[in-house]
């Protein structure tokens, strides 16, 4: 993974509730983005997708098997769920970072962390160059749930 700085989200973040849902209500991702940065997630080595155990029906989550994968506890959000993809009228994530990276998340403009859980949420790509940023940050999220370095 690089490990350049991430370069500062344009204009003013979305508006976004919460805690629960904790959702991203303005500025959406255009579908075909959130497509495209599902079926980039659903190729992740070992991940598979199941119902969520955190977040709103709908959201689709993805998990890594027991046994596969060495990354701590907080590296998933409930039992094996490491990210989850809110639906169409969202578009936003939450993903399990490291600290560093969350911190470098919100400086930079990209998310902000869970009020309640050990989350980022991530704010969903409005056009090609955000979704090479978002999905570079869900393969840091995968690298972090499989035990390998997340920079």
């Amino acid at each position: 993974m690089s490990t350049q700085p991430l370069r500062p989200r344009n204009g003013p973040a979305p508006d976004v509730i919460g805690p629960a849902p904790h959702s991203q209500v303005t500025q959406t991702a255009p579908i075909m983005e959130q497509e495209e940065l599902w079926q980039r997630m659903r190729a992740l080595p070992y991940a598979f997708m199941a119902p969520t155990l955190v977040s709103v029906s709908h959201a689709r989550a993805l998990f890594l098997p027991e046994g596969v994968g060495s990354g701590p506890e907080r590296a998933f959000q409930r039992g094996r769920e490491f990210a989850h993809l809110h639906p169409h009228h969202d578009g936003s994530l939450h993903l399990t970072l490291p600290d560093p990276v969350t911190a470098e998340v919100e400086a930079a403009g990209w998310g902000l962390r869970h009020p309640e859980q050990d989350t980022v949420l991530v704010y969903g790509p409005r056009d090609a160059a955000e979704l090479e940023t978002v999905w570079h940050l869900v393969r840091l999220c995968h690298a972090y749930a499989m035990g390998g370095q997340a920079r």
